[in-house]
């Protein structure tokens, strides 16, 4: 994709309901407290990125917190603006002070992205203290969350191409009915989901004064120490390196701006859904044949999001391998557990900062994928969990960090980057992570609520990304519009999830 291209898309993003209230804009700086007893992990000057840095692209992750305000009192039965306004400014001067200790325990979430003009392998975190972005805006509207997206209230771009921008940023507004939103964002290269996490968690625990309960990575450095394979792969999957002699830079597949579907399944429907793909292989060996409620769910989606693509005739071409036969599905996996690196349980840290996320791609026949069955579905949920523990061995991560790294060049520039993931479908599944449980102490009066807010953004085609909500999950699936009507009628998928209404 070009700069160009690149540009024009961020501009689109910024537009989504543009609110004319100012916006106040600080760089919080890492304080010099030194905040806990114990050791913290030892300050470096810089941090070279791995592979699995480098293979993600320059965007910055966001994530959507809503608290509201209660009135001030039980006569105040509506809250007025004054009172919350006030209570804002409490609010902001607890979270500026607690994520300016947070910077300090954590430099590399300080410091800014530099790359080698000369060299593309070479991409380092400077530990320079540059601070975070901290920005605030107050509205005179009551907050309707149908009418906002998470990029409209983001305060960042969607691609972080500018060095000079802090890696981390969050933005607070509140509105005139008392609820808040916070957005943060992390840059994609300098950190994965569970790392963006650990930070959060980190900053959450400070702000509650829960200092005995951090848990800092041992070390900054990104040296993974995995052995070094007997030969580097031609081919991955999961990666796809596209030819050098393109005439047109790579387009991002059709992206659906905020509008595609979203549903929502109970905690009840997955535990039916697991139990019902289960039973149908329970007799067959119990370990070898064991699946998740993440894989059945995952199955779910595919297959449903397959039916509904399959004969429009808008379907847009993915990055894929074009197989007569089989769909491929790109899988996010955390592979930190399987090299001693941390455990990839909620609310646990890891002993690792940066991305680790192996972008694994799982192959099944598609004959599976269009049949509206338990039975295919069973089998697409083994085929998913089969994939994973294959290509999360030891070895298999070597394997797949060598072939980045010895594929370097197509990540140069980065504006025309050729190395780009696969998948005729792609998921991400972030449930392990409840924001809604994140109150960051703030005060008596502010609570935090849930929301779907961060599910309202930009995907490109054939991307599902699974959040956690109250009282289940909240996927929202990116297919062609012309896809939505099939995709709504999709008999095994409706039979436990319905679409969210806004």
């Amino acid at each position: 994709m070009s700069g160009q291209q690149i540009e024009a898309l961020s501009s689109m993003f910024a537009k989504s309901l543009a609110s004319s209230a100012p916006t106040s804009t600080e760089i919080i700086q890492p304080s010099t407290k030194r905040i806990l007893q114990a050791p913290v992990t030892p300050f470096v000057e810089s941090v070279r990125l791995c592979p699995f840095d480098i293979l993600m692209p320059p965007i910055n992750m966001r994530l959507a917190m809503v608290f509201k305000i209660a009135p001030a009192s039980e006569s105040d039965t509506q809250g007025s603006s004054a009172s919350f306004e006030k209570e804002f400014e409490v609010v902001v001067a607890k979270l500026k002070a607690s994520l300016a200790d947070a910077l300090e325990l954590y430099p590399p979430v300080a410091g800014t992205i530099d790359r080698s003009p000369t060299d593309p392998a070479v991409i380092t975190i400077n530990c320079d203290g540059r601070g975070a972005r901290f920005m605030t805006q107050v509205e005179s509207r009551a907050y309707v969350e149908s009418e906002h997206t998470l990029d409209g209230l983001s305060g960042t771009d969607l691609f972080g191409l500018d060095s000079s921008k802090t890696i981390f940023a969050v933005k607070l507004t509140l509105f005139s009915c008392g609820t808040i939103v916070m957005i943060t964002s992390m840059h994609h290269q300098a950190a994965d989901l569970a790392s963006y996490m650990d930070f959060i968690r980190t900053w959450h625990q400070i702000s509650r004064k829960e200092l005995e309960e951090i848990v800092l990575p041992v070390t900054w450095s990104r040296d993974l120490k995995l052995a070094t394979p007997v030969e580097i792969p031609p081919t991955m999957p999961g990666i796809l390196i596209l030819p050098p002699n393109l005439t047109s830079p790579p387009l991002i597949p059709a992206l659906r701006i905020f509008d595609g579907l979203r549903w929502f399944i109970s905690d009840a429907k997955l535990a039916q859904l697991k139990l019902d793909c289960t039973t149908l292989i329970s007799t067959q060996d119990p370990v070898k044949f064991w699946i998740s409620t993440s894989d059945a769910f995952t199955a779910l989606v595919w297959g449903a999001m397959t039916r509904g693509r399959q004969d429009i005739p808008t379907k847009t071409p993915m990055f894929t391998n074009q197989d007569a036969d089989l769909e491929s599905l790109g899988v996010a996996v955390d592979g930190r557990e399987m090299i001693g690196l941390g455990s990839p349980r909620a609310g646990s840290s890891s002993r690792f900062f940066g991305n680790l996320n192996l972008s694994v791609a799982v192959y099944h026949p598609r004959v599976d994928l269009l049949q509206t069955t338990l039975e295919a579905t069973s089998r697409v949920a083994l085929a998913i969990r089969k994939t994973i523990q294959d290509e999360t061995t030891p070895d298999a991560i070597a394997s797949r960090a060598a072939f980045i790294a010895s594929q370097v060049e197509a990540t140069r520039p980065v504006t025309n980057q050729r190395m780009v993931l696969e998948g005729d479908c792609r998921s991400t599944n972030w449930v392990k992570h409840d924001l809604s449980k994140f109150d960051f102490g703030l005060a008596p009066r502010v609570k935090p609520v849930s929301t779907a807010l961060g599910t309202k953004t930009v995907y490109p085609a054939g991307m599902f990304l699974i959040t956690r909500g109250s009282g289940g999950l909240i996927v929202a699936t990116t297919v062609e519009k012309e896809a939505d009507v099939l995709l709504s009628s999709d008999p095994l998928l409706t039979k436990y999830a319905e679409i969210l209404k806004d």
